[in-house]
């Protein structure tokens, strides 16, 4: 962990602990913080600091790709949507965190990079973020399929 990063801040945050749905000892999925874009709109990080998947050990690169897969099926199967996006550039916080975006063909602005526009006008507050309720609800299922079926 260090000082300067954001998403380390926020895995020492309890206040925002509300929104992980699962942890181990290398990886921590975790709903976007509110004002979240989309309710399903979730984030897979790795727990230590590490700014690249060019930078993992052994151990995260032998995982990344099990966790990675079983995290978007559980979005995708518990959202009910027929897509999961997954975007990573680590270069707002240069701590490597996927974005798994759950992808809603009826829902306005999700369609590729129009989410990365539905993403700025939450932000700035012309459309208002996703229900926290229904963040939760999604949360707490998402880390009941991810403990039921992950294997490391």
């Amino acid at each position: 962990m260090t000082s300067e990063c954001g998403v380390c801040a926020g895995h020492a945050n309890s206040a925002e602990s509300h929104n992980i749905a699962w942890q181990s000892d290398h990886w921590l999925l975790r709903h976007h913080a509110h004002p979240a874009p989309l309710a399903g709109w979730f984030l897979l990080d790795t727990r230590r600091h590490t700014a690249s998947a060019a930078d993992l050990s052994a151990v995260e690169e032998g995982q990344f790709a099990h966790v990675l897969a079983t995290a978007m099926r559980a979005i995708r199967g518990v959202v009910g949507v027929p897509r999961v996006y997954c975007v990573m550039f680590a270069e707002g916080a240069q701590h490597l965190h996927a974005h798994l975006i759950a992808r809603d063909p009826a829902q306005a602005h999700t369609k590729a990079w129009e989410v990365a526009d539905l993403y700025r006008m939450v932000e700035r507050g012309e459309l208002p973020p996703a229900d926290t309720a229904e963040v939760a609800a999604i949360v707490a299922r998402v880390g009941e399929v991810m403990r039921a079926t992950i294997r490391l």
